[in-house]
């Protein structure tokens, strides 16, 4: 994840002024920081602990699966601000490069997602699910969601 907000960093610096990318970085270190502490006080290490999280008070909970949705770039939180301050500055002068931005984003918010989900508490009756009906299901609604993107321009 560190590598990839490196990268976006490093695209504002190669083509506009420093100041851009310092601000980027603010924005990281606002995120960052409070989560790293956070963890660091309720000893989470791993991804394996961030499991547990359900565990704590539910607004340390929420806090921390916030942040991550926002250090992952998910819209409307404060860390999609200057990724998409980065596309609107990049889309001119470094389309391929873009691309490769966004997928990399794509991929850690994937990985945010993974542990915002494995962190919630499952009510009493999905406990004994068996994660193969769930891989089953998602069979189906993964190609329907991706056919339905290519829509969303004309949904406004």
């Amino acid at each position: 994840s560190s590598i990839g907000h490196i990268g976006w960093m490093m695209s504002l610096a190669a083509v506009y002024k420093p100041s851009s990318c310092i601000m980027y970085f603010v924005v990281y270190c606002i995120l960052i920081t409070p989560l790293f502490m956070t963890m660091g006080y309720l000893n989470m290490f791993s991804t394996k602990h961030m499991t547990k999280l359900s565990s704590y008070s539910s607004t340390v909970h929420m806090a921390l699966l916030m942040v991550l949705l926002s250090l992952g770039g998910l819209p409307p939180f404060t860390g999609f601000v200057p990724k998409l301050m980065t596309i609107m500055l990049l889309m001119d002068s470094m389309k391929i490069i873009l691309l490769a931005l966004i997928a990399g984003s794509i991929m850690n918010l994937f990985f945010y997602l993974n542990i915002v989900i494995s962190s919630m508490p499952l009510p009493p009756h999905l406990k004994n699910v068996d994660s193969t009906d769930i891989k089953c299901s998602l069979k189906f609604v993964i190609p329907i969601c991706t056919l339905s993107l290519g829509l969303s321009p004309f949904i406004m």
